[in-house]
């Protein structure tokens, strides 16, 4: 019987005639629009943590807050922070929900502003980009994400192509209820983020090809 591997990239191969890329395309699909797990790690040995907020809610004042997503995922970090004691980095929705936890604990990774001091949009790569601008990736030891569930993978994917040792704690449940009434369109149904999401590795994915040709 042949692997899915096998098939995508025979079906490819067909319909683009051409098997080298046929079998490029093949692995790129598998591991993006296929792939949606990440490693995982004992709790014990995570040394840092990293938390990813999903969506907010937009307060009657136009201000951003947290929303209940962030606080779920909040509540997780500092859960994990309890088990391990390891520092947390955390975009500041999920940074300003970690209540009650020592002065320290918790470093929030703020977005930039814009020219009219609106805050400009901090994407998954950005906020790992950011950390890894504070320090070398190697220095953090094993990584803990906490993300939400659908997002988990590429939070880890992004992490790791940048150097962490990063993993989904094992046996830890992330949130996975969506937020209607999110800020983020996309972070109000399944269908519509699993789209997003392949469409943000599909995006990265077209950059390193890109990078790669130039070479």
């Amino acid at each position: 019987m042949m692997s899915m591997r096998a098939m995508l990239t025979a079906h490819l191969a067909r319909e683009l005639g051409d098997p080298e890329i046929g079998a490029d395309l093949a692995a790129i699909l598998e591991e993006e629009a296929l792939g949606w797990t990440a490693p995982t790690v004992p709790v014990g040995r995570i040394r840092h943590i990293f938390g990813f907020t999903f969506g907010n809610r937009m307060a009657p004042n136009a201000n951003r807050v947290p929303g209940p997503v962030n606080v779920a995922l909040a509540n997780v970090a500092c859960a994990l922070h309890a088990a391990t004691s390891a520092p947390i980095l955390a975009q500041w929705e999920v940074a300003e929900a970690a209540a009650g936890l020592p002065e320290g604990a918790v470093t929030p990774i703020y977005p930039g502003r814009d020219e009219r001091g609106e805050p400009v949009y901090l994407s998954t790569g950005g906020v790992l980009e950011e950390i890894a601008r504070q320090r070398d990736p190697a220095s953090f030891g094993v990584v803990g994400v906490v993300a939400f569930a659908d997002h988990m993978a590429r939070c880890v994917t992004t992490a790791r192509r940048l150097g962490f040792d990063a993993y989904a704690p094992e046996g830890i449940a992330m949130p996975a209820e969506y937020d209607t009434l999110s800020g983020q369109a996309w972070c109000r149904d399944r269908l519509a983020y699993l789209l997003h999401d392949l469409m943000i590795r599909m995006t990265e994915r077209r950059a390193m090809a890109i990078a790669a040709a130039r070479r």
